[in-house]
């Protein structure tokens, strides 16, 4: 995930969406994908029959692809010189507090309630999300994906945002490269841009085909590489616009049936399924962006509020989950369910009102708030050198991955 929810920045009102054609506000419809890809991330983690739910992962690197990539066009395209300086402090004010949010409550739970088997491992994976290496994290573990059970680890989802900011570190210094004119500003998008975009995200399908291993598949499926190409689909929709909306019928059809029927370790799903839920996805969001008319829907005020509260809803939902498995397993499933998406919303609304909004639409500048979350990244990371009294449990170890957590 998520963003997982993205921002457009061009003003501190419209920090939250892509711009529409004029280039400015945001489109209630892409909040409501948001919307959408979050919920069926949450019924495939809640067991809710969703079985290849997790591709509501890819929704959003497809969204994010096209909004940080209209963004930086339209930023160039206005000045000669691009402040990718000020690009980049905004991507932190709008992501990194709300992490760090996430982040000390989990630590705040092993502290205070101390669970076995999990401080090692949460530890570990906070110091990864953190530095926003915590895919890389995962494909370094040393315990295969199905051998460690969700209790272990809260923050496991955390690695689909890793994915995200690595790509938008290098994106934007690519593309600048790519479309800048002698002068420094940018010239109107070439088809030879897109077809670029197009073969280079061929190229991330492929090698995620060709890296997947049965029963082992964290490189083909976590890899920035082989990820990337989602990302780059959305990009090349930004650079050209409005080839695809046409195609939104067999599009939702498509993304339907892969939500309901994809698996995460067949051939398959490597071989032609990833590929296509990237292409439906990010029809989709050409028709939306666009203001296909039957794709309105996803602009009523319920989608939309929850699309904004899409990037929160990511970040808790997990740990959530995994919280009340552990502290209460006599719980029946529905029970459970109905508790985690009740507190879920609870979490991420608060968090979006207290935290992630003050924070993004704040004057601070960089020289003050930097400084600040570095402190609290500090904190967070001292955190995991406070010792566990409890002895640790044989199932403790260095593994990042478990079931349910795509």
């Amino acid at each position: 995930m998520s963003e997982v929810s993205l921002a457009l920045e061009q003003r501190p009102a419209t920090t939250e969406g892509p711009a529409p054609d004029e280039g400015h506000g945001r489109i209630d419809a892409i909040d409501g994908l948001r919307a959408v890809a979050v919920a069926a991330v949450m019924a495939f983690h809640y067991g809710l029959g969703l079985d290849g739910g997790f591709l509501g992962v890819d929704l959003f690197f497809v969204i994010s692809g096209f909004v940080i990539t209209r963004l930086l066009l339209t930023e160039q395209a206005r000045t000669p010189r691009p402040a990718l300086g000020g690009f980049w402090f905004r991507r932190v004010k709008r992501l990194l507090p709300a992490v760090l949010l996430v982040v000390a409550s989990v630590q705040a739970w092993m502290l205070l309630e101390d669970p076995p088997g999990l401080h090692r491992t949460v530890n570990a994976q906070t110091l990864a999300a953190l530095t926003y290496t915590s895919n890389w994290y995962a494909v370094a573990g040393h315990v295969g994906y199905w051998d460690v059970t969700q209790e272990q680890a809260p923050l496991n989802h955390l690695w689909s945002l890793a994915v995200e900011e690595q790509f938008y570190l290098v994106w934007p210094l690519l593309l600048i490269a790519l479309v800048a004119s002698g002068r420094g500003r940018v010239r109107r998008p070439r088809p030879s841009l897109h077809t670029l975009l197009l073969a280079t995200a061929a190229l991330c399908y492929l090698l995620a085909h060709l890296l997947h291993v049965p029963g082992a598949f964290e490189r083909a499926y976590m890899g920035t590489d082989t990820r990337a190409g989602a990302l780059l689909l959305g990009a090349s929709t930004a650079v050209r616009p409005g080839l695809f909306r046409r195609f939104w019928p067999p599009a939702v059809a498509v993304l339907g049936w892969l939500w309901c029927v994809a698996d995460l370790d067949s051939a398959a799903f490597y071989a032609w399924q990833l590929p296509l839920a990237g292409i439906a996805g990010v029809t989709l969001i050409d028709a939306a962006a666009h203001g296909a008319r039957p794709l309105r829907v996803l602009s009523y005020r319920p989608l939309v509020w929850l699309g904004h509260r899409s990037y929160g809803l990511y970040l808790w939902h997990w740990p959530v989950w995994v919280y009340l498995g552990v502290e209460h397993p006599e719980w029946s499933q529905a029970v459970k369910v109905s508790v985690a998406v009740c507190a879920s919303v609870v979490l991420a609304t608060a968090g979006y009102r207290l935290i992630e909004r003050p924070v993004r639409l704040s004057s601070w500048r960089a020289r003050a708030l930097l400084p600040v979350l570095a402190v609290c990244c500090a904190a967070s990371a001292l955190v995991t050198l406070v010792p566990v009294a409890a002895p640790v449990d044989a199932r403790d170890g260095p593994v990042v991955t478990g079931p349910n957590t795509r």
